[in-house]
């Protein structure tokens, strides 16, 4: 029968590069399609069938949408299979067995088959999983901060990295066709399995039972039917293998860790495959190592920034140390660093030794020797990146390096990982983000300052509300409060003011509002911003007011900082975003770190935290309820937004 892909329409298109359609494979897979195009209008078996290019591409990209939904769907025997394979890895993985979990990899076909999950299959069931446990209400808050596991594959690590930020929004699923038309089928597959293993071993620990106890409790097998001999019959390959694709994508650095002459993760296995190895050629390779990076340019070019940059400092000091092993790993690992693309293979080896200390923490009491390694490599990477940006012709192409190093640092530190897990598993929909933001004190009061400033209104010196006005600016944001000439004090819940800046609302709006182009500030005057239009009806999109009510809560929150005595900016600004966690996600927040903030200053940070969380709870954007606090669920993102830059440290 002549179908529309033997006709002189679809020949054309193709020929004009608008359809890809390949012989062989392809008709195969236009029959699988066919139902599907069928449903959408499209009847590619009706020689008569009149419709559009345009159509015809509508229908398609849906029709291949719904196929990869059932592609990816086990069901049945081959869902109870699925689970097997996602079992079995999950487990070898957690008893450290690699080859064993990369075995189960292998051994997945790219078409099901009779007694076999395909890859596609596997990887929806993962997916599945992800979705379901970090959505859920038990098991969702003790995955703050999950990591991706170390693997060979550097592509699929970065893959499972992307599927654990989804997974806190419950979209991986509904991300599938977006991650296998970035990465391909092969990087996606180990991603979500990675993803499974890391979520199995975090769940099973913080319940306090074997990753095998967890698996068979949330991935049972009982109840799925036995496969049958003969339910798949061969079929084309529609989910390309694509192992050799990913073996080119992955450089040198990714293909190893370190070498275990530096202490790599290769070292135990090498030692295991050959417990009678000769230790001189291990020092004999470290000294290879050692004698290349003397010999570097860049390395004396380094050293040289070093030594003017710290002048304090004699050629045995730490920061010549730390500076030497990080050039050691670069060149062991094969990571070109002196270009920015470098960095982020040297960022994948330094994580892999993050991700050992983890697991050795969780072993034993106290840092880990790989933790050190790592803290001391962020260390001395933070200072060659500062060296490229100050010696570089072209500085700013290392930007985006030095922002990239600073995320890793994040990523590893359970504070700042559990924030930033916090800001990826509240983001807003689009349609959440077009909707006003109703019934905010703070918004409201910026669209009655816009009313009040009108065309323009006159300032003090400094730039700030007049003391005859304070009343009434103050009053747009819901404070009551008076200026006075003296004796300034809150009295019968009314601050009597002797400037703007002593009505802390108020000082911290003013700034906010300038710097997000809602009001302008020429010499002595005030008058409406660039963006201000937008913000005089009073109903404005979330999108558009919570970056603006988020930079409010790190100023107010800043300012405790600056209230604290003492020089010290970084115990008290991780003292306030571990609270920030604590209330953002009680049941799976970090320990609270040991800080030496001495009594009196702990006292007084204590003191003006708890004013400033009744000020935000009054403003509505905390709740509280007893003893305890929350965050409204529009806010979350923000807040800890907000405790994450407290953590990037002062502003300059």
């Amino acid at each position: 029968m002549s179908t529309f892909f033997d006709g002189p329409e679809f020949h054309g298109m193709a020929a004009g590069g608008k359809i890809s359609h390949n012989p062989g494979m392809g008709d195969g897979m236009m029959r699988e399609l066919a139902p599907f195009l069928k449903a959408e209008g499209i009847d590619v078996d009706d020689p008569n069938a009149d419709f559009t290019e345009a159509e015809f591409h509508a229908a398609m990209e849906k029709a291949q949408e719904e196929y990869n939904r059932r592609l990816f769907t086990p069901v049945g025997a081959h869902r109870g299979l699925a689970l097997g394979k996602l079992r079995s890895f999950s487990v070898a993985f957690a008893e450290g067995d690699i080859k064993t979990a990369e075995a189960v990899v292998a051994s997945l076909p790219s078409d099901p088959q009779d007694f076999n999950p395909s890859v596609a299959q596997v990887t929806g069931a993962a997916m599945d999983l992800l979705d379901e446990w970090f959505t859920d209400d038990v098991h969702g808050p003790k995955l703050g901060g999950v990591m991706a596991p170390k693997w060979s594959a550097k592509k699929s690590r970065a893959v499972a990295r992307d599927i654990l930020a989804l997974a806190h929004k419950g979209r991986v699923v509904d991300s599938l066709d977006r991650l296998i038309a970035s990465n391909s089928g092969r990087p996606v597959l180990e991603g979500s399995m990675l993803a499974v293993a890391a979520a199995v071993a975090r769940l099973a620990k913080r319940n306090k039972v074997s990753e095998q106890q967890f698996v068979d409790e949330l991935m049972p097998l009982d109840g799925y039917p036995e496969p049958v001999a003969g339910t798949y019959g061969s079929t084309d390959r529609v989910f390309q293998d694509d192992q050799d694709d990913q073996d080119v994508q992955d450089g040198p650095a990714a293909e190893q860790d370190l070498p275990e002459w530096l202490g790599g993760s290769s070292a135990e296995a090498s030692a295991q495959a050959n417990p009678h190895a000769d230790p001189q050629s291990v020092d004999e390779r470290m000294d290879a190592v050692e004698k290349t990076v003397y010999e570097m340019p860049l390395y004396q070019r380094f050293r040289d920034w070093l030594a003017e940059t710290y002048d304090d400092v004699d050629e045995d000091s730490e920061v010549f140390d730390i500076a030497h092993l990080l050039f050691c790993i670069a060149v062991s690992s094969r990571a070109d660093i002196d270009e920015p693309e470098g960095i982020d293979d040297l960022l994948d080896v330094l994580e892999s030794f993050a991700v050992d200390g983890q697991e050795e923490a969780e072993k034993t009491d106290g840092e880990s020797p790989s933790t050190v390694i790592f803290l001391d490599s962020l260390e001395a990477l933070d200072n060659y990146l500062r060296f490229r940006m100050d010696t570089d012709e072209n500085p700013e192409r290392w930007n985006a390096a030095r922002a990239r190093a600073e995320a890793a640092s994040m990523r590893t530190d359970p504070l700042p990982s559990a924030l930033m897990a916090a800001v990826e598993a509240n983001a807003l929909s689009e349609e959440q983000l077009a909707q006003p933001l109703s019934d905010n004190r703070l918004v409201s009061g910026v669209a009655g300052i816009l009313e009040w400033i009108g065309d323009s209104r006159p300032l003090t010196g400094t730039g700030r509300v007049k003391r005859a006005d304070i009343a009434e600016a103050a009053e747009k944001f819901g404070i009551d409060a008076v200026g006075v000439a003296s004796n300034a004090r809150y009295e019968d819940g009314v601050n009597y003011a002797r400037s703007a800046d002593e009505v802390p609302v108020l000082e911290a709006m003013w700034a906010v509002m300038q710097s997000a182009e809602i009001t302008e500030i020429t010499g002595t005057k005030v008058r409406p911003g660039s963006a201000a239009d937008e913000w005089k009806k009073g109903e404005v999109s979330a999108d558009t007011a919570l970056p603006v009510i988020g930079a409010f809560i790190y100023e107010r929150l800043l300012d405790v900082i600056n209230l604290v005595p003492g020089e010290d900016y970084g115990a008290p600004a991780i003292t306030i975003a571990q609270r920030l966690i604590e209330i953002l996600t009680p049941d799976s927040a970090p320990e609270r770190p040991d800080l030496d903030l001495g009594e009196v200053r702990a006292e007084r940070l204590s003191t003006l935290l708890a004013d400033e969380l009744q000020e935000l709870t009054e403003l509505g954007l905390l709740t509280a309820g007893g003893d305890t606090m929350s965050v409204e669920p529009v806010y979350k993102r923000i807040v800890a937004g907000a405790a994450l830059m407290l953590l990037s440290g002062p502003r300059s």
